[in-house]
């Protein structure tokens, strides 16, 4: 059936007189609440969560002003901060422009999955076990730069605004997007990249300034290149519960294995990569990083035990 414009224009009159009607004669208790609107929810759910939750009078005119206002499609789903003195074409506004309840979090550069795992525990987001089991999911039908189901290293470290009704998933696909977005993008060659995002998450986990990692990549390269093992520490860390053992029998042990380890060890930010891929020529093999964080380079291994003496004691 086509409806005219000006049977459109009699039913919201006689909508606006019926809410005129509404409020004069019958006063509305004054709520606020959150309201949550889930994917795939209908309007006719949507009217009745709202009546049920007594931020509206009237389920049925709500859904009436909405379907002859708005396109119900444009409906977002999220949590809303909504009050029942704001009326329904306030109401419809919000949840049609998709003004929703966001939270701030920040994830660092160097955490590890498990690392980012108990940050959001702790906000209080989702539990450690639910966020690292949607970790292991494949998302690489989507983000084709993933080779494997380990996603470390590819949650890129940034800020987020997160909405009451994401989930895990939805906030995994926020960090892959945004690795795309700021990292993959740029990288000409795109086949040896998963060795630098290796170096880079350990940059990440062992040096703080820009040029000490970049003198860093360029000792670790020269020790891959002369079949030297890298004897770093964080690789081991990162693999056995943040305590150093240089007998463990892992792939991730530097000390025991030569070349990169399986996968990176944290999930690095901008300044790593930057550094792996612009390593600075030095003359240096050796390096250790003091108790100030100040990195200490040494031009052998003679020089590097006598800094350790001098350094970390």
């Amino acid at each position: 059936m086509h409806i005219t414009k000006k049977t459109i224009i009699i039913l919201l009159t006689a909508i606006f007189l019926i809410i005129c009607l509404f409020n004069i004669f019958k006063p509305f208790p004054y709520v606020e609440d959150t309201f949550i609107i889930r994917e795939g929810e209908t309007l006719k759910t949507i009217s009745k969560n709202l009546k049920e939750q007594g931020l509206i009078s009237n389920s049925s005119l709500f859904f009436f002003t909405l379907y002859f206002t708005n396109n119900p499609l444009d409906i977002k789903a999220g949590a809303y901060e909504i009050n029942s003195a704001m009326g329904n074409f306030k109401i419809i506004h919000q949840i049609t422009t998709g003004n929703t309840i966001k939270e701030k979090i920040t994830i660092i550069e160097g955490w590890t999955i498990n690392d980012i795992a108990e940050y959001l525990e702790k906000e209080e987001l989702f539990t450690k076990e639910g966020f690292l089991a949607a970790t292991k999911k494949d998302y690489s039908s989507e983000f084709s730069f993933l080779n494997s189901n380990n996603l470390e290293g590819f949650l890129f470290p940034d800020t987020y605004f997160i909405n009451q009704t994401d989930t895990p998933e939805i906030i995994i696909k926020r960090m892959l997007l945004n690795f795309e977005t700021k990292v993959w993008g740029s990288v000409k060659d795109k086949e040896n990249f998963y060795e630098v995002l290796i170096l880079s998450s350990i940059l990440e986990r062992e040096v703080i300034s820009y040029e000490d990692k970049q003198k860093v990549a360029h000792i670790l390269f020269k020790r891959l290149a002369n079949n030297m093992p890298l004897q770093v520490d964080a690789t081991i860390l990162y693999v056995n519960n943040n305590i150093f053992d240089s007998e463990i029998d892992s792939l991730f042990n530097t000390y025991k294995y030569l070349g990169l380890p399986p996968a990176p060890i944290s999930n690095p930010g901008i300044e790593s990569i930057e550094a792996a891929l612009n390593p600075l020529n030095n003359n240096y093999w050796y390096y250790l990083s003091a108790k100030d964080g100040t990195t200490i380079f040494s031009n052998n291994f003679e020089e590097h035990k006598m800094n350790k003496i001098i350094y970390l004691r």
